[in-house]
């Protein structure tokens, strides 16, 4: 999200990563793919993550990032421009390693993919154990994945942040969307992104005229799924209230996509981008925070383009993410 809010305003989010899951490799790989089912592709997705999370389990963090992520991977944590590229996030996780009291593990609340099976995204929790007893509760995350040629899914983008509770879904939350799918597209990645693109600055635009709280409420699919508050916040009409306090005289949000990827199909995409939050402090003095974001988009069965989850935490400077 472009900035994320549990009652007060706080940058959280969150992020993880994965890979491996169900394998297809060499020139028929991309035909196996498109005769999979949805569900199962659904289903190669999150064990991909899973297998991550056992990886990290196992080895740390910093290994298993390395190992899982694609060469061009944006891992987005608070306090820093984001690490580009899989040595880059090796490095960063080997000096902030996720299992530094104990051993890491995650796993996704909500997980998701394109018709077509190349790209997918993934919200959940992370969170150590240590003494072999305790397990208690660090992190939320959400990731994109991009499924490479050989049928290998890898992690585009991860967002990370710290959490104190585990998301924890209300009763007949469904994992995976059963909303009603848009009219099936064959298009250039890029051609999709670009559509992506102009819904998130046109959402952007809302919260700059309309303010934040109206434009987290207009953008959001009914599925929505938010890793903020003390649970995670689900569905439209959660978010709706959620973020009905910020208004335009309290927040100025404004942010830009810079980077994003999209699937074939026109039905799934993301964006990455940089934020500037300009608000009050206790003093009521002018006070202007910049923020990184990755924002998850559905297309909708009335072609509309709608955020299906958010996410993001602070940069040192306007430059990023």
């Amino acid at each position: 999200m472009k900035r994320m809010f549990a009652g007060a305003l706080v940058v959280a989010a969150l992020g993880t990563l994965g890979c491996g899951g169900a394998k297809a490799s060499g020139p028929g790989a991309e035909a196996v793919m498109a005769r999979q089912s949805l569900e199962d592709q659904r289903a190669g997705l999150r064990a991909a993550d899973q297998a991550m999370s056992d990886a990290a389990e196992k080895a740390g963090s910093a290994q298993a990032f390395a190992d899982f992520v694609a060469d061009d991977a944006v891992l987005l944590v608070d306090g820093t421009y984001a690490p580009k590229g899989r040595e880059a996030i090796r490095a960063w996780l080997a000096a902030h390693p996720l299992e530094a009291e104990g051993r890491v593990r995650w796993a996704p609340v909500r997980w998701d993919v394109s018709a077509d099976g190349t790209l997918g995204y993934a919200v959940g929790n992370v969170s150590v154990e240590s003494g072999g007893t305790s397990v208690r509760p660090t992190a939320r995350y959400i990731t994109a994945w991009r499924r490479q040629p050989d049928g290998q899914w890898r992690v585009a983008v991860a967002v990370l942040n710290a959490a104190k509770t585990p998301m924890t879904p209300p009763a007949g939350f469904a994992s995976s969307s059963t909303q009603p799918a848009p009219e099936p597209r064959a298009l250039p990645p890029a051609k999709v992104l670009e559509e992506a693109k102009a819904a998130d600055s046109a959402f952007s635009a809302m919260s700059v005229t309309e303010g934040m709280g109206k434009a987290f409420a207009a953008w959001a699919a009914q599925d929505a799924v938010m890793p903020l508050g003390s649970a995670g916040i689900y569905g439209h009409d959660a978010i709706a209230k959620a973020y009905a306090p910020f208004t335009l005289e309290a927040i100025d949000l404004r942010w830009e996509p810079v980077l994003g990827d999209a699937a074939g199909s026109g039905d799934l995409a993301y964006t990455v981008g940089r934020a500037i939050s300009t608000g009050k402090n206790e003093q009521g003095q002018p006070e202007v925070d910049h923020v990184k974001y990755l924002t998850v988009w559905r297309r909708q069965a009335d072609g509309q383009w709608r955020y299906v989850t958010d996410g993001g935490n602070a940069s040192p400077g306007p430059q990023g993410p």
